[in-house]
């Protein structure tokens, strides 16, 4: 059969009334199926091999196209800076880069020889590095590239990040040689979980280019008295490094005897919960102004305090003057109000821009222990408060809070926290405490206490799961439908819009 006849081969079936039914066919009929398809079987095979053929003919002529693409691609033509750039901004933001192959930097080695070189010998693509002790943990041969990633990295300054394991175990001593041979490139330092011994050896090392450090102690730290850990020699480089230490027992970290540690300007001590002393870790008043007055130049301050009843700074001795602070955050577990306002009483803080006051009693019954005189006062010693938050009070009691902002000329930016409801959500018709709250800080109303406000948050999760999220205006407010409580409460809506994700 030659290749015209091939073309003109007829699909019509004698069996075409019989097909893509449950016809049966009959054994004469079987035979004459069978001897119809023969010619239709074999120009199907001849179509196969000449389809196999021009495929490999196709494959052929692309592979040597796209070989000599490749000579004026794009890529291959960027010059070595802006290739550089475009590495740099390969490396995760969120996170220290970590030792996987198939993401940055390694992956960018994997690519071809010049990129290969090009990424090997950019120090800025190595400065960064997470590492889990479970990953190096018995295997040289990844300690061995831990070495070789930071070297490559040399002379940028350094971040580090080291996630250890609670219980036993021991972080390997030749990853911490590692680390402390760099001392001098450290820019951030974030431990976690690492051994007594190991933060001991990292402590103790001159850290000059330190800026940021982050640490959390695992539950069986315990602060030498004889040399305390904020005054490692670590931490007493000339950046005056931001420091974050979150350890069970905070109050501890703080000399009982007259010290100056000059060099601290951004503490935060963080309590971590404890399972066998869950009430433990908070500061006591006169802990805390123990750290105030040792620490003369800070300008940052977040740590959790419990109070019980008043105390004074020292007998026969004014307000603790604060000149230098600027940002003070504080989680209050005081039993009583009258506690809480007597520690704002005694100090002085006249540069103070930013505060935030976090309730974190579980009780909502305890929402509630901040009175409006602790604003009034506030605005008395420290009056250029610019920015407020205040987190897991109930709506109620913001409410009433409210009352005491209105002296604070200064203030623009507020952010509101509302305790978590119960498991049966937010109804509308029954509470409307949250409603009235955003009707007094609204623009329009006339009892709004907060003149100088352009920045508004409200975030409550039962809020957020009943309305979802919008927005509008000049003013955040999060997951509230606001034009329809407004009528309610006879308040305009105008330049609102509601805060995306907060």
């Amino acid at each position: 059969m030659n290749p015209s006849e091939n073309a003109q081969m007829s699909l019509e079936s004698p069996f075409k009334s019989h097909l893509y039914t449950n016809y049966i066919p009959t054994d004469p009929e079987i035979s004459q199926i069978g001897t119809h398809l023969l010619p239709h079987e074999a120009e199907l095979a001849r179509l196969d091999a000449l389809i196999q053929d021009l495929c490999a003919q196709r494959d052929r002529v692309k592979n040597y196209v796209d070989s000599h693409k490749a000579l004026i691609s794009h890529p291959r033509r960027l010059p070595q800076d802006i290739l550089e750039e475009i590495f740099l901004a390969c490396l995760p933001t969120a996170h220290n880069a970590v030792m996987s192959l198939a993401e940055p930097p390694l992956l960018l080695g994997r690519i071809c020889s010049r990129w290969r070189s090009i990424a090997f010998a950019l120090p800025r693509l190595w400065s960064s590095l997470h590492v889990h002790v479970d990953y190096v943990q018995w295997h040289e041969e990844r300690v061995a590239a831990i070495d070789e990633w930071l070297k490559r990295a040399s002379p940028v300054p350094l971040s580090i990040s080291v996630h250890g394991i609670d219980g036993p175990g021991s972080f390997d001593d030749a990853v911490v040689d590692i680390l402390t041979g760099l001392s001098s490139y450290w820019c951030t330092l974030h431990l976690s979980k690492l051994t007594n011994e190991a933060v001991s050896s990292l402590a103790a090392k001159n850290a000059p280019a330190l800026s940021d450090i982050a640490i959390h102690l695992r539950d069986d730290f315990e602060e030498d008295k004889e040399s305390p850990f904020l005054a490692s020699r670590f931490l007493l480089g000339k950046n005056q490094p931001r420091i974050s230490v979150v350890t069970v027992d905070p109050p501890s970290f703080v000399p009982t005897t007259p010290f100056m540690w000059s060099h601290i300007t951004d503490l935060s001590l963080e309590r971590a919960h404890s399972a066998s002393e869950p009430w433990d870790g908070f500061f006591d008043m006169a802990t805390a102004y123990r750290l105030f007055k040792g620490c003369p130049c800070l300008r940052s301050l977040k740590l959790h305090i419990s109070a019980t009843y008043p105390v004074r700074v020292e007998p026969n001795v004014g307000p603790l003057i604060v000149s230098s602070l600027e940002t003070l955050s504080i989680e209050n577990d005081s039993t009583t109000a009258a506690a809480f306002e007597n520690f704002i009483d005694n100090l002085i803080m006249p540069q103070l821009t930013k505060f935030c006051l976090v309730n974190s009693n579980n009780d909502n019954s305890y929402s509630n222990l901040v009175e409006p005189s602790v604003f009034e006062r506030l605005t008395d010693r420290s009056p250029l408060v610019s920015e407020i938050t205040l987190k897991l009070l109930s709506s109620r009691s913001t409410v009433d809070v409210l009352c005491g902002l209105e002296h604070m000329a200064h203030m623009s930016k507020l952010t509101i926290v509302l305790w978590p409801s119960d498991d049966h959500g937010f109804d509308p018709e029954i509470d409307y405490d949250q409603y009235a709250l955003l009707a007094i800080l609204s623009p329009g109303s006339p009892s709004n206490p907060v003149h100088a406000l352009e920045d508004f948050s409200l975030n409550h999760d039962s809020l957020l799961r009943k309305h979802g999220r919008n927005s509008f205006g000049n003013i955040y407010v999060t997951a509230v439908a606001f034009a329809d409580f407004t009528s309610n409460f006879g308040c305009r809506a105008r330049r609102f819009r509601r805060l995306r994700g907060r």
